[in-house]
Protein backbone atom coordinates (compact mmCIF):
# COMPACT_ATOMS: atom_id res chain seq x y z
CA UNK A 1 0.00 0.00 0.00
CA UNK A 2 1.32 3.42 -0.95
CA UNK A 3 0.25 6.49 0.97
CA UNK A 4 -1.15 9.03 -1.45
CA UNK A 5 -0.43 12.72 -1.40
CA UNK A 6 -3.43 14.96 -1.38
CA UNK A 7 -6.54 15.21 0.65
CA UNK A 8 -8.58 12.17 -0.22
CA UNK A 9 -11.64 10.77 -1.88
CA UNK A 10 -15.14 11.56 -0.59
CA UNK A 11 -17.22 8.42 -0.97
CA UNK A 12 -21.03 8.80 -0.89
CA UNK A 13 -23.56 5.97 -0.85
CA UNK A 14 -26.86 5.08 0.76
CA UNK A 15 -26.12 1.35 1.12
CA UNK A 16 -23.95 0.98 4.26
CA UNK A 17 -22.48 -2.38 3.25
CA UNK A 18 -21.40 -1.25 -0.22
CA UNK A 19 -20.20 2.09 1.13
CA UNK A 20 -18.04 0.32 3.71
CA UNK A 21 -16.63 -2.06 1.10
CA UNK A 22 -15.85 0.81 -1.28
CA UNK A 23 -14.19 2.86 1.47
CA UNK A 24 -12.16 -0.15 2.62
CA UNK A 25 -10.98 -0.80 -0.94
CA UNK A 26 -9.86 2.81 -1.33
CA UNK A 27 -8.16 2.84 2.09
CA UNK A 28 -6.27 -0.35 1.21
CA UNK A 29 -4.85 1.55 -1.76
CA UNK A 30 -3.67 4.43 0.41
CA UNK A 31 -6.46 6.98 0.08
CA UNK A 32 -7.84 9.08 2.91
CA UNK A 33 -11.59 8.37 2.60
CA UNK A 34 -14.17 10.60 4.27
CA UNK A 35 -17.62 9.15 3.64
CA UNK A 36 -21.30 10.09 3.72
CA UNK A 37 -24.35 7.85 3.98
CA UNK A 38 -26.68 10.07 1.95
CA UNK A 39 -26.57 12.62 -0.82
CA UNK A 40 -27.50 15.39 1.62
CA UNK A 41 -24.70 14.46 4.01
CA UNK A 42 -22.35 14.13 1.02
CA UNK A 43 -23.08 17.67 -0.15
CA UNK A 44 -22.38 18.97 3.37
CA UNK A 45 -19.10 17.01 3.64
CA UNK A 46 -18.13 18.12 0.12
CA UNK A 47 -18.55 21.74 1.22
CA UNK A 48 -16.57 21.22 4.43
CA UNK A 49 -13.67 19.04 3.33
CA UNK A 50 -10.98 19.41 0.72
CA UNK A 51 -10.95 16.31 -1.45
CA UNK A 52 -9.16 15.20 -4.63
CA UNK A 53 -12.17 13.32 -6.01
CA UNK A 54 -15.75 12.31 -5.22
CA UNK A 55 -17.28 8.91 -5.84
CA UNK A 56 -21.00 9.55 -6.41
CA UNK A 57 -23.03 11.69 -8.80
CA UNK A 58 -24.75 15.09 -8.94
CA UNK A 59 -21.80 17.02 -7.47
CA UNK A 60 -19.96 17.87 -10.68
CA UNK A 61 -21.81 21.14 -11.08
CA UNK A 62 -20.65 22.39 -7.62
CA UNK A 63 -16.91 22.04 -8.30
CA UNK A 64 -16.30 21.15 -11.96
CA UNK A 65 -12.52 20.59 -11.60
CA UNK A 66 -12.98 17.79 -9.00
CA UNK A 67 -13.25 14.37 -10.68
CA UNK A 68 -16.56 12.59 -10.04
CA UNK A 69 -17.09 8.84 -10.46
CA UNK A 70 -20.63 7.43 -10.47
CA UNK A 71 -20.94 3.84 -9.25
CA UNK A 72 -24.07 2.06 -10.54
CA UNK A 73 -25.50 -1.42 -10.20
CA UNK A 74 -26.20 -1.70 -13.90
CA UNK A 75 -25.11 0.77 -16.57
CA UNK A 76 -28.53 0.41 -18.19
CA UNK A 77 -30.11 2.09 -15.13
CA UNK A 78 -28.48 5.47 -15.83
CA UNK A 79 -30.92 8.27 -16.51
CA UNK A 80 -30.39 10.51 -19.53
CA UNK A 81 -27.65 13.02 -18.84
CA UNK A 82 -26.21 11.16 -15.84
CA UNK A 83 -22.84 10.67 -17.47
CA UNK A 84 -22.58 14.42 -18.01
CA UNK A 85 -22.47 14.71 -14.20
CA UNK A 86 -19.37 12.52 -13.96
CA UNK A 87 -15.91 11.94 -15.35
CA UNK A 88 -16.34 8.17 -15.18
CA UNK A 89 -19.03 5.56 -14.57
CA UNK A 90 -18.14 2.34 -12.77
CA UNK A 91 -20.45 -0.69 -12.69
CA UNK A 92 -20.59 -2.29 -9.20
CA UNK A 93 -20.05 -5.80 -10.57
CA UNK A 94 -16.70 -4.66 -11.98
CA UNK A 95 -15.91 -2.07 -9.31
CA UNK A 96 -13.07 -3.86 -7.56
CA UNK A 97 -11.28 -4.20 -10.89
CA UNK A 98 -11.85 -0.73 -12.30
CA UNK A 99 -12.44 1.82 -9.53
CA UNK A 100 -8.80 2.28 -8.51
CA UNK A 101 -7.64 2.50 -12.15
CA UNK A 102 -10.35 5.06 -13.02
CA UNK A 103 -9.49 7.15 -9.97
CA UNK A 104 -5.76 7.14 -10.73
CA UNK A 105 -6.35 8.06 -14.38
CA UNK A 106 -8.67 10.95 -13.55
CA UNK A 107 -6.33 12.42 -10.95
CA UNK A 108 -3.25 12.09 -13.17
CA UNK A 109 -5.08 13.86 -16.00
CA UNK A 110 -5.70 16.97 -13.85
Amino acid sequence: MTKRRGNGVLCIGNDPVNLNLRCSLLKEHGWNVPSAGSGHEGVIRFGQEKVDAVITGELKRLRPPVPVIIVVTDARTLVNGATQQANAVDVKAQEALTLIDALKALLLAR
